[in-house]
């Protein structure tokens, strides 16, 4: 797993080198369907809605005895208040999963509300730099308290047109959401795993690094690929190591779809197995 690890950096750090600044690539990133995210906002005054359906499985322990795959549909509204800055609010809701989901099998779950702030655009050497923030509230069936994430994101683009980002973020956790948390990407709160136990690890940590790139001439279908370390969601469990490949497409007039696909790339802890991810995204004003 370290040599994965370095391998990724190596990949990174090598087309940082050797390609030349673009600054201009202003691709966003369909939310919630990655773990990585972009430094780029919406546009001031657009509005999205975005559908994620989430589907993961896990084996014991990261299941936490859940004997079922999860289903999670996740509608978010994206709004870009000003320039360089975008809020979004969505819930999620989880489907079949064999009645077992306790508090959750009536479908309903938490409100997360995210906020994106571009902070600075590219500048030579300097990739542009964005900050996120985002808090879990407690309106699902049984749940309490409230869990917040703080991100810092920086995103570099290529006369290629390759970006490359690197997330480095924090989870407070203090809500008793554990029968209620699963590994789905929740709004700006992709990585956020609750937890009411006595062994939660209630500070939560993590680093993302990514890569995107034009599949066709025009840009509109990109390739995506993320790598995820991050803590477990539970003190003496090993960190968690995840691969996130898929595709964003750009419909002009249509709207926005991206498939993902999460691989588990260890099998101790609490990584999940598998899990694919879909994601359309419609413009509602602009």
């Amino acid at each position: 797993m370290k040599q994965l690890l370095v391998a990724v950096c190596v990949v990174t750090i090598s087309v940082s080198a050797f390609a030349q600044d673009a600054g201009s690539g202003r691709v966003d990133r369909i939310a919630p369907l990655w773990s990585t995210q972009d430094a780029t906002p919406i546009p001031t005054g657009q509005i999205d809605l975005r559908v994620a359906f989430q589907w993961v499985t896990a084996g014991a322990p990261a299941n936490g005895g859940d004997s079922d795959d999860d289903f999670a549909l996740t509608p978010t509204i994206v709004w870009g208040t000003c320039d360089n800055v975008e809020l979004s609010i969505g819930t999620t809701a989880w489907l079949g999963d064999g009645g077992d989901m306790g508090a959750l099998e009536d479908g309903n779950f938490d409100t997360n509300v995210g906020l994106l702030w571009r902070l600075s655009d590219q500048d030579g050497d300097m990739p542009a730099l964005a900050v996120s923030g985002a808090m879990r509230l407690p309106t699902g069936d049984g749940s309490s308290g409230v869990d917040g994430e703080l991100r810092l994101i920086l995103t570099n683009d290529y006369d290629s047109g390759i970006r490359s980002h690197v997330n480095v973020f924090g989870v407070s956790i203090n809500g008793n959401n554990d029968e209620t948390s699963r590994y789905g990407n929740h709004v700006h709160l992709s990585d956020v795993f609750g937890g009411g136990d006595h062994d939660t690890r209630h500070f939560q940590w993590g680093v993302t690094l990514g890569m995107d790139g034009p599949l066709c001439d025009d840009g509109a279908v990109r390739w995506v690929a993320d790598y995820v370390h991050r803590s477990s969601r539970r003190e003496g469990r090993s960190n968690m190591n995840l691969l996130e490949l898929g595709v964003e497409w750009d419909m002009p007039d249509a709207g926005n779809l991206g498939i993902a696909t999460l691989i588990g790339l260890d099998r101790t802890g609490d990584t999940p197995n598998f899990g694919v991810g879909i994601t359309y995204s419609h413009t509602l004003a602009n």
